[in-house]
């Protein structure tokens, strides 16, 4: 998986040996690597108090380079807006337009 990501990230690839290893259950490999200047989310993840959602997007449909801009109104490039579109997705539609992220956002600012 690693030279997948240098293939993808060329030139600003970080280098396997400057990660900080996290285990990973269920995934498409049994670690995953963290930027070494985020300790702290290292140890919230170890301890349980936090976790990450691999593997998400907000696409319903796979598209190219050159059919994106036919088969989808998302803007994938920019990262407010992928913020956003990340907190809209429902996929059972249990409350239009809130989203499960944007939910679990309202829950934990409560606290």
């Amino acid at each position: 998986l690693y030279e997948s990501y240098l293939e993808v990230r060329q030139q600003v690839a970080l280098q396997k040996d400057s990660l900080l290893p996290i285990p990973a259950k269920n995934q498409v490999c049994s670690e995953f690597g963290l930027h070494n200047k985020l300790p702290a989310i290292k140890s919230l993840y170890e301890d349980g108090d936090l976790l990450f959602f691999a593997n998400t997007g907000v696409l319903t449909q796979p598209v190219t380079k050159d059919n994106y801009f036919r088969e989808t109104n998302t803007q994938l490039f920019a990262h407010n807006t992928m913020q956003d579109a990340s907190r809209k997705v429902d996929p059972y539609n249990t409350v239009s337009g809130t989203g499960v992220l944007g939910r679990m956002t309202d829950v934990l600012t409560r606290y």
